[in-house]
């Protein structure tokens, strides 16, 4: 890109729609397409390719949670919020912009101005770097165009002659049948002279079937006055497919998904099905790693090299190590897991937990907000919570922590129970917090421990076997 991009163009992004075929509770555009709300992606892109740019975005429909939202990401971007107050069509929204304190900065400043609706998804960086690029000197506007097999919907470009220059974008409840026909369509995306923008706004006229101010209406003020537009037919249709309902939404998902898979698989991840897997945009994983069919991976989950995750694995803002096998049916959130662990099947890992180094946590374990030392193991059925447990500790089967017993600690309503290093628990045991098992104790089978073992102690906590002889035909009879 141009190195005069950057400061020399401004966007406006328009999110002030009501998104009424969405059917949700959200703004549309904070409807999130793999786990990232619509406008981020857009402003993911903006913040990879030309960072600190200006950005300014017209909200309206549920403003607070729109502006809400922007304001708790981390954007390099110099971000500001312009409210339209009614929803009276996208030249009214621009208006509003251009009427703003960052519109009269944008004229004094003399830049390019590039309007974006705030439902692209699927928008791409090289999409926005030509669209970023500086206008042609006496350029009033460049207009990005696609040709797509099925154009209802959208706005067709209407051209002089089959190849002329383009003289107007007609809507689709506004075209006439011919018109209807064309496939060369208007994806609502545009860049300025900012000049040309502010007056021409001002001057909009709502004499159409929605009694909406088009901004489409800009191109033929642009021609009758005889100024020139610069036109990209831009070739891949689905970069700038736009999201109006659910189901455009899943097909928005499905593209998006694709594209990050591809990516990794690109980048030495091997994926035994291509297609039966999830991956977020912002999912980090390693070469080398391979994933089996339906596996989930969303937020900021991190997978080093050589690691393996089975079938229908579910991983969310995780840390995984290098050349951990994470095994079939696994969920896991907000925790990490170190190098060579052996985790699952059927493991769950709640929010803060920790597994180290050479660690194991076998099927149908759950932890939460407990950390395990290197080389210990929890193989079977069990649950720690609010747990710290040291290095070469074993766990048998059926081992639970009583976190909570009704009792409010130190302002604590869950206990802390410690188990440090080298320490043997037998099958079937309880541990009720706060209790700490010292380094080298043993507990056997079958107790439930209520105070602190001694290093080095045994601990028995179960009443003593009685054999009654002859004593079950007794009871049969």
């Amino acid at each position: 890109m141009n190195s005069r991009t950057s400061p020399s163009t401004s966007v406006v992004i328009l999110a002030a729609g009501l998104g009424k075929r969405m059917y949700s509770s959200l703004p549309k555009v904070l409807i999130p397409v793999c786990g990232r709300p619509m406008l981020f992606q857009i402003l993911d892109r903006l913040n990879e390719i030309a960072p600190k740019t200006r950005v300014v975005i017209v909200v309206g429909h549920q403003k607070e949670k729109v502006m809400e939202a922007v304001v708790s990401e981390e954007f390099n971007l110099d971000i500001d919020f312009v409210e339209q107050a009614e929803q009276k069509g996208t030249g009214h929204a621009v208006k509003c912009a251009m009427e703003s304190p960052w519109g009269k900065a944008t004229l004094a400043k003399k830049e390019n101005v590039l309007v974006l609706p705030g439902d692209l998804p699927l928008i791409t960086n090289e999409l926005l770097k030509e669209m970023l690029e500086p206008l042609k000197r006496g350029s009033v506007m460049k207009l990005l165009t696609a040709v797509l097999a099925d154009p209802m919907g959208y706005g067709r470009i209407v051209r002089k002659g089959k190849k002329g220059g383009v003289l107007r974008i007609v809507e689709e409840k506004d075209a006439s049948p011919r018109e209807k026909l064309i496939q060369e369509v208007g994806v609502s995306i545009y860049s300025f002279q900012a000049q040309f923008l502010s007056v021409g706004v001002a001057g909009l006229k709502n004499n159409n079937a929605q009694k909406e101010y088009y901004l489409t209406d800009l191109i033929g003020n642009a021609v009758s006055k005889k100024r020139t537009i610069e036109t990209t037919v831009w070739d891949s249709p689905e970069d700038v497919r736009g999201v109006n309902n659910p189901y455009e939404l899943s097909l928005a998902a499905d593209i998006l998904n694709a594209r990050v898979i591809k990516t990794h698989a690109l980048n030495g991840v091997r994926f035994i099905s291509l297609h039966s897997c999830r991956v977020e945009p912002q999912v980090k994983i390693a070469k080398d790693v391979t994933i089996y069919p339906g596996v989930i991976l969303e937020g900021r989950t991190d997978v080093g090299t050589g690691s393996t995750l089975g079938s229908n694995v579910f991983l969310r803002n995780m840390k995984i190590g290098e050349f951990t096998d994470v095994k079939t049916g696994t969920y896991a959130e907000d925790s990490s897991v170190g190098n060579h662990v052996k985790l699952g099947p059927y493991a769950h890992l709640r929010p803060e937990s920790v597994v180290k180094d050479h660690a194991k946590i076998g099927n149908f374990v759950e932890l939460k907000k407990t950390t395990i030392g290197e080389k210990s193991a929890v193989s079977h059925l069990s649950y720690l919570g609010d747990a710290e447990v040291g290095a070469r500790v074993n766990i048998g089967c059926g081992f639970v922590t009583c976190n909570y017993d009704g009792r409010v600690i130190d302002g604590s309503r869950k206990h802390k129970t410690t188990i440090e290093d080298d320490v043997f628990v037998g099958s079937d045991c309880q541990a009720v917090a706060p209790v700490t098992l010292k380094q080298g104790s043993f507990v056997a089978s079958g107790s439930t421990i209520t105070e602190n073992v001694e290093s080095g102690a045994l601990a028995i906590a179960r009443a003593r076997q009685v054999n009654k002889l002859g004593y079950a035909k007794k009871l049969k009879s």
